[in-house]
């Protein structure tokens, strides 16, 4: 049996056909690019999804051909928290509103006094990220076309009804809309309420893993794929890209540096004792959950440094500069909060910076810094983290994990050892083991782990002591002048921000 995978990113799509046991037989990519406009709004036409599901459809359809092979099912997985209205005919009515646009801050910050109501029913506190802000953003601002709106899908929901015919979202994007009850997997009408928007106005809940539906007539009419292919909702990127490293049970957890960084581990049940310094989403496993820490930027952040101070620089010579710099970078810090940060403390308004910049600081120190100013920030969300759940592994993925000096700040910095496995392609993978699940491959998805993981190339990172301990100290100084400069006390249950 043959799957083929949707991977809907920030930057790209990809679609790689996997044989069941986890054999890539093809790949296909297409690039498009987010616009980022003022007062930190990032908006992207649905169209560039939509031509790149096309042309990675027809692509995919005809190598396979080409090599005697076929595509028997179709998972997607992708980015989150992004909005698109539509109309009665499912076309959009205007650009979608990114997973990290942040227009709605004002919303946010207007609300903050229902926080502990909205956290104690969906699992998250209310923040621009989420994408039911977003569509109370439109409701308020754009009066015109919330009128018009049928549905708010987010990308995959989209994708799905044009391959498809089904309108529908699943439990791990509901779960990242602050609209969902985290216990009841419904749409929870006090929640509703909060945020203004009509429940009519929102895609079916199904469970991950779910066969939504089969490819139509007009979509295989268009790409060559053939009628009647069952499509599967793998859930988010993230996920997905956790079980794609083994997060399958309790105890270990993911470290995905993309675009944003995410932390990810899986419990049972929604902890007790879990308080708002962490997300509690749903997991792509169905009947379990994830809780989830994140740094906003991470590969965005290092995207920007090089092209503003190495923009004719390859790799290879950017990570020999990081090897060559010694740790703590002779003394320069970054704080990577590049669009605010969000767990522990949800503080929007914070800005990245470097400090302790001498005239003898280069911009080697500074890049360094900015590559272990970001490792911090995940440590800091690791101890989170290990309050509810006790980590013993951690693999790590994502754009930055392949950088070998940066693996190894990573493991100094979290004291911890840490593990790659196979290439940077753990969302595809989870994305595959939830498929062949769901079509009875596999009993379960540890199952299909163990056998699409059996082949990895594993390399295992080992801490050292003296650098955990040095490590440790700049970490405590990063934080310091993050309390100091935003100036974070807790009252009443609720933080203020002095600048």
């Amino acid at each position: 049996m043959n799957v083929l995978v949707i991977d809907v990113g920030t930057s790209s799509m990809r679609g790689i056909l996997f044989e069941h046991q986890g054999k890539c037989l093809t790949e296909k990519q297409e690039f498009y690019q987010a616009t980022y406009l003022e007062n930190s709004w990032v908006e992207q036409n649905p169209a560039d999804w939509e031509n790149a599901l096309y042309s990675i459809l027809k692509q995919s359809v005809a190598e396979a051909e080409n090599m005697g092979e076929k595509i028997d099912a179709i998972s997607i997985t992708s980015q989150r928290s992004s909005v698109i209205p539509v109309d009665e005919n499912i076309r959009p009515l205007s650009n979608a509103i990114m997973w990290q646009d942040k227009r709605t801050n004002y919303i946010c910050e207007s609300m903050e006094n229902l926080n502990d109501k909205v956290f104690s029913l969906c699992g998250s506190r209310v923040n621009p990220v989420f994408s039911g802000s977003k569509m109370m953003w439109i409701r308020e601002e754009r009066p015109e076309i919330y009128a018009k709106t049928y549905k708010f899908m987010v990308i995959p929901d989209y994708l799905i009804y044009l391959m498809t015919g089904r309108i529908c979202t699943d439990y791990t994007y509901g779960s990242r809309s602050l609209l969902m009850n985290i216990r009841t997997h419904e749409w929870d009408d006090e929640l509703l309420e909060i945020f203004h928007v009509e429940k009519e106005k929102l895609c079916e809940l199904v469970e991950p893993g779910s066969v939504c539906g089969h490819i139509t007539k007009a979509f295989a009419e268009i790409t060559g794929c053939q009628e009647g292919i069952p499509v599967i909702t793998a859930g988010g990127d993230q996920q997905c890209g956790a079980i794609g490293q083994g997060v399958v049970k309790k105890g270990v957890m993911s470290v995905t540096t993309g675009t944003g960084g995410y932390l990810i581990t899986a419990t049972d049940q929604v902890p007790e004792n879990l308080e708002q310094d962490a997300i509690c989403n749903f997991s792509s496993v169905k009947g379990q959950y994830i809780l989830e820490s994140s740094v906003l930027t991470c590969c965005s952040a290092f995207d920007w440094f090089r092209r503003q101070f190495y923009p004719d620089s390859s790799f290879d010579e950017i990570n020999r500069e990081v090897e060559q710099t010694p740790i703590g970078s002779h003394g320069c810090l970054c704080i990577p909060y590049f669009m605010g940060r969000s767990t522990p403390d949800w503080n929007n308004m914070a800005k990245a910076e470097f400090a302790n910049v001498t005239l003898g600081t280069t911009k080697q120190d500074m890049l360094r810094s900015l590559l272990e100013g970001i490792c911090y920030e995940i440590r800091n969300g690791i101890d989170i983290m290990n309050k509810y759940v006790k980590v013993s592994d951690i693999y790590i993925n994502g754009g930055l994990s392949n950088s070998v000096p940066f693996n190894d700040i990573q493991t100094n910095v979290y004291g911890m050892k840490i593990i790659r496995r196979g290439k940077a392609d753990a969302t595809a993978r989870g994305a595959l083991m939830i498929a062949v699940t769901a079509m009875g491959i596999f009993e379960n998805v540890e199952k299909a782990f163990e056998c699409i993981s059996r082949q990895d190339e594993v390399k295992i990172y080992l801490p050292d002591d003296k650098k955990i301990l040095e490590y440790e100290r700049y970490r405590a100084q990063m934080n310091r002048i993050y309390k100091r400069v935003w100036g974070e006390k807790q009252k009443d249950g609720k933080f203020e921000f002095h600048i």
